[in-house]
């Protein structure tokens, strides 16, 4: 009988051991806008690319940017990889691409007729100049591997934009 009961409590601890790990690990609910007239307020929340195909794979993009200041947010972009063309089943991979981002207001830009967000900051992977636009609830961002202006951040916008969830 006491082999049974230490069973039991085996399985349960065992239960509550895969729950509280699953409890603390990623979390897909979206972050909270902020609607706030700041003026990071727009970029506030998660966002999520669409599927985009890559060498018979697929894959999206999803960002998290949690407020800091008026003028300042952090946050994580990562890249989730599907076997196949249609991003469905459960991720075969996921890269963070910026992680502990720290970014700033560093002014404004227009590319292609659009005013855009200069924010420059660090991540775990170095330093970066981005630009951002918001529309509705389409994010633009300006494409990494543009040609670059005098300070450094892109003239054109990357091809995909994120929407957000």
């Amino acid at each position: 009988m006491t082999t049974h009961i230490r069973r039991g409590f085996k399985l349960i601890g065992l239960s509550l051991a895969i729950a509280a790990l699953t409890a603390c690990g990623g979390n897909d609910d979206p972050l909270p806008g902020d609607t706030s007239g700041d003026l990071v307020a727009k970029y506030i929340g998660s966002w999520e690319s669409g599927c985009y195909e890559d060498s018979g794979a697929s894959a999206h993009l999803r960002a998290d940017f949690t407020k800091a200041s008026p003028t300042g947010f952090t946050g994580e972009v990562v890249a989730y990889a599907y076997i196949g063309t249609s991003c469905s089943g459960p991720s075969v991979k996921n890269k963070k691409v910026f992680t502990n981002m720290v970014m700033s207001h560093d002014g404004t830009k227009v590319v292609g007729g659009v005013t855009a967000d200069k924010f420059a900051g660090t991540a775990d992977q170095g330093s970066a100049k981005v630009l951002l636009t918001v529309s509705g609830n389409i994010l633009r961002i300006g494409d990494p591997d543009a040609s670059k202006d005098a300070q450094g951040y892109p003239n054109a916008f990357y091809d995909k934009s994120m929407s957000r969830i």
